[in-house]
C-alpha cells in the first residue's frame, strides 16, 4: 500500500467535478494528470479549474492529456487515480478495465459515484483492484462545498479507507463523512427525495412558487429547483433512475421523475449548463429571469408570489428572531404553509430515518447532519428539529402528520444552543 501520494490522474477532466476536484489537488504542489477524451477537453478543464481557484498557479502542476496518448505512462506514474466519468455504469466499467490494464498495483482508485453501488462498478475486477478501491464523493462546487462522503465495498482494504480519509481532510482540507456502500450515500439520498417531491410539487403549484416556498427561510441557501438548474437535469435524472433502482424506499413515491422534466431534457434544457435553452430557469433576452411553466415547457415571466406567513417568517429572520420565523410557518393556515410543513416533516423524517442505513448507528444523526450542511449548505435535520420546537414537539407533529417516527429521533438526546447558530442557514431575502 502506498504511503504518500505525489501523483494523481483524473479520468474525466473536462466534466464539471473531474476539473474542479483536479484543480484543489494540484493547488497543494500535487503534479496532476487531466484526462480526457480529447485533448481540447481536458485543457478546457483546466481553464476551468485556473478559474475556480482564479489562479493560474494550478497550471504549473497540471499535465493534459487524451486517453489515446496519455492514459498509459500516467496510469502507471499515478498513485491516486480519480474517476469522474458520466454517472453511467457501463461506461465506468469500461474506464475501470483501461485502469487496471496499465495502473501500478498499490495505485488508489476511487470513483465520484453519487449513485452507483460500489459492488456494481467492481463486478468485473481483480481482488487487487478491489482492495484499493472505494468512492471520494465530492460536492459541486467543492471549492465551495467542502462535504467528501467516503465508502468502501467489502474487498476494500481498511487502511486505504484510513489513508484517504486522512489525506481529504488534512491536505484537502474536506469535512469527510464515511458513509456505507449504499445508492446515493447520505447527502445524494435524503437531498433528492426532497427534489423529487418538490419537482411533482411544480407541477401543481409552478416553479416559481415551489422555490419561494422552500427557500432560503427554511433553511436551504439556494432554492431547491434552483440546485437542480446548477446539478444539471440530466445528472438528476440519472440520481433518481439509479435511486429508483437501487435502494428498497416506495419507489413510485419516492423517487419520481415527472414527464415534464423528460421533455425538458429531450428539449436540451438542462440548467446552467445549456444558458441559452435554460432549465428551470432561463435569462429573457430582457435581461429578467422566466419561469419554466411545467405544464408546456415554455417560460413565463415572473409572478413575484406573495404569502403572509412567508413575508413574517422573512422578516423576522432579518431581525434574528429564527425561532419565532418558525412559529410563524407552524401557526399559519393554508395550503401553502402546509407545504411548507410537509416539507420540513419529510426532510426531518426521511433523514432520521437513515440513521444506520446510510450511515453507521454509532455517528448517529451527526454525519448525515455534516452531510446535509457541507455538501449542500442546508440546515441539518438536527438543527431544523430545534426550529421546530424540540424532539417532543417534532414526534408528536410527525405522528400527527401519519409519518413514522424513526427510533434515531426518539433516543437522541435534546440539543442545547443550536438555534443560536442559525444565520449561517436561514437567509432573508
Amino acid at each position: 500500500m502506498i504511503d504518500t501520494i505525489k501523483n494523481v490522474a483524473i479520468l474525466g477532466s473536462s466534466g464539471t467535478m473531474g476539473n474542479l476536484i483536479g484543480g484543489i489537488i494540484a493547488q497543494q504542489g500535487i503534479k496532476v494528470y487531466f484526462l480526457s477524451r480529447t485533448l481540447e477537453g481536458a485543457r478546457f478543464g483546466l481553464q476551468r479549474a485556473i478559474a475556480q481557484a482564479r489562479s493560474e498557479v494550478i497550471s504549473r502542476n497540471v499535465v493534459c492529456g487524451d486517453y489515446d496518448h496519455l492514459l498509459e505512462s500516467a496510469l502507471e506514474e499515478a498513485d491516486w487515480i480519480v474517476e469522474c466519468v458520466t454517472e453511467k455504469l457501463g461506461i465506468k466499467q469500461s474506464i475501470y478495465e483501461k485502469i487496471e490494464r496499465y495502473k501500478r498495483p498499490d495505485a488508489i482508485v476511487s470513483s465520484t459515484t453519487s449513485s452507483l453501488p460500489l459492488t456494481k462498478l467492481t463486478e468485473r475486477r481483480s481482488e487487487d483492484f478491489k482492495r484499493n478501491f472505494l468512492s471520494t464523493h465530492f460536492y459541486n462546487p467543492p471549492g465551495k462545498m467542502l462535504a467528501c462522503e467516503i465508502a468502501s465495498q467489502r474487498d476494500t482494504d481498511p487502511e486505504v479507507l484510513r489513508f484517504i480519509g486522512d489525506f481529504l481532510a488534512n491536505e484537502l482540507g474536506r469535512v469527510v463523512i464515511p458513509v456505507r456502500d449504499i445508492a446515493g450515500f447520505a447527502g445524494n439520498r435524503i437531498a433528492f427525495l426532497l427534489f423529487s417531491r418538490i419537482t411533482a410539487l411544480a407541477q401543481e403549484y409552478g416553479v416559481e412558487m415551489m422555490d419561494y416556498l422552500i427557500g432560503p427561510y427554511t433553511g436551504r441557501v439556494m432554492p431547491p429547483l434552483t440546485t437542480l438548474d446548477l446539478v444539471g437535469l440530466d445528472i438528476h435524472k440519472a440520481i433518481i433512475g439509479s435511486l429508483y433502482e437501487n435502494t428498497n424506499d416506495e419507489k413510485h413515491e419516492c423517487f419520481i421523475l415527472p414527464d415534464y422534466i423528460n421533455k425538458m431534457i429531450n428539449n436540451g434544457c438542462l440548467g446552467n449548463k445549456t444558458p441559452r435553452k435554460g432549465g428551470f430557469y432561463k435569462k429573457a433576452e430582457s435581461g429578467e429571469f422566466v419561469f419554466l411553466d411545467p405544464a408546456t415547457c415554455d417560460y413565463t415571466a415572473a409572478i413575484e408570489p406573495h404569502v403572509a406567513f412567508v413575508e413574517k417568517s422573512k422578516h423576522l429572520i432579518h431581525m434574528g428572531m429564527y425561532q419565532e420565523a418558525f412559529d410563524a410557518i407552524k401557526t399559519a393556515c393554508c395550503r401553502e404553509a402546509d407545504i411548507v410543513m410537509d416539507t420540513l416533516c419529510t426532510y426531518v423524517a426521511y433523514s432520521y430515518g437513515r440513521v444506520g442505513e446510510v450511515t453507521d448507528y454509532e455517528f448517529g444523526i451527526d454525519g448525515i447532519c455534516k452531510v446535509m450542511s457541507f455538501g449542500f449548505n442546508w440546515a441539518p435535520p438536527s438543527l431544523i428539529v430545534s426550529m421546530l420546537g424540540g424532539k417532543e414537539y417534532v414526534i408528536e407533529l410527525l405522528d400527527k402528520k401519519g409519518f413514522e417516527v424513526p427510533e434515531a429521533l426518539k433516543s437522541e438526546s435534546e440539543r442545547a444552543g443550536r438555534i443560536a447558530n442559525s444565520g449561517k442557514y436561514f437567509v432573508a431575502r
